[in-house]
């Protein structure tokens, strides 16, 4: 489970079935047409038998199908449900586009916007032209934390108690990940509190550069990431430092008070 749901112990108001529910239906990822049990079980960190009562109840509620010849579940339609009711009540996709487009027409790059998930960030929206296809990812994707820059803006942008949580269980899920990477991300940690943005070039994929900044809309909750990826050719260290950080900081802080402003009024 994600350090969410771990940060419930000792809280009285914190609903630990609803926390695992959830992770549930998080451990699904873009390339999971179907999951079993045991596989709900290793990617949640939940016993097996707590992993069969949840997927029944999920059921009978209809976010989960059931395919009994596999003996596996996959995601049902009314996950659609909470999906577009979550997009159309937050405002994302219509506030953080119009930028995100902007930046992408600066050259051949993708932009991403992600939130955390279960020890990833996921893509939520992404604009690119199709001649900056460079890796075959598309919205629901999940990248790993430790080598990518969306994922180092992430562990920057928490507290510090909150990120030595996360980090300890990166440490521990991936320990050679961690030693090639954890220097990296220590110098991303400094460099958001000096710059505002993390970067990653060619940590994650030789051929690959990226910068990344966060979107904070309250005091406690995730935040938004947002993303400039592309061609180490093209997204060069230099341009990314002089051109497209100053562009990819003012997008963030343009979506964050168009943020603030919708639901502060």
């Amino acid at each position: 489970m994600n350090d969410d749901a771990a940060d419930g112990s000792g809280d009285r108001q914190f609903v630990t079935a609803l926390a695992r529910g959830l992770s549930i239906l998080a451990a699904f990822r873009p390339e999971d047409r179907t999951l079993s049990n045991q596989e709900i079980a290793e990617r949640t960190c939940l016993p097996r038998p707590t992993v069969s009562r949840l997927t029944y109840t999920l059921r009978k509620l209809n976010y989960l199908a059931y395919h009994e010849r596999l003996a596996r579940y996959s995601l049902a339609p009314r996950v659609l449900e909470l999906s577009q009711s979550a997009f159309a009540a937050t405002g994302i996709r219509d506030i953080a586009r119009p930028g995100m487009v902007a930046l992408s027409e600066l050259a051949d790059v993708s932009v991403s916007l992600g939130i955390p998930s279960n020890d990833h960030v996921r893509y939520v929206e992404m604009a690119r032209r199709p001649e900056a296809i460079v890796l075959n990812l598309d919205v629901g994707a999940l990248l790993p934390i430790a080598p990518t820059a969306i994922g180092r803006a992430y562990l920057a942008s928490l507290p510090e108690r909150r990120r030595d949580t996360v980090i300890a269980r990166l440490k521990a899920s991936d320990p050679t990940l961690w030693d090639a990477q954890g220097d990296h991300v220590a110098r991303a940690i400094a460099d958001f509190a000096a710059r505002g943005y993390t970067s990653s070039f060619g940590n994650w994929r030789p051929e690959l550069n990226a910068i990344a900044t966060a979107i904070r809309l309250s005091g406690d909750g995730d935040p938004l990431l947002l993303s400039v990826s592309g061609l180490s050719s093209v997204l060069t260290v230099d341009r990314a430092e002089s051109e497209f950080a100053p562009a990819l900081l003012s997008t963030a802080r343009s979506i964050e008070t168009q943020m603030r402003r919708l639901y502060l009024g």
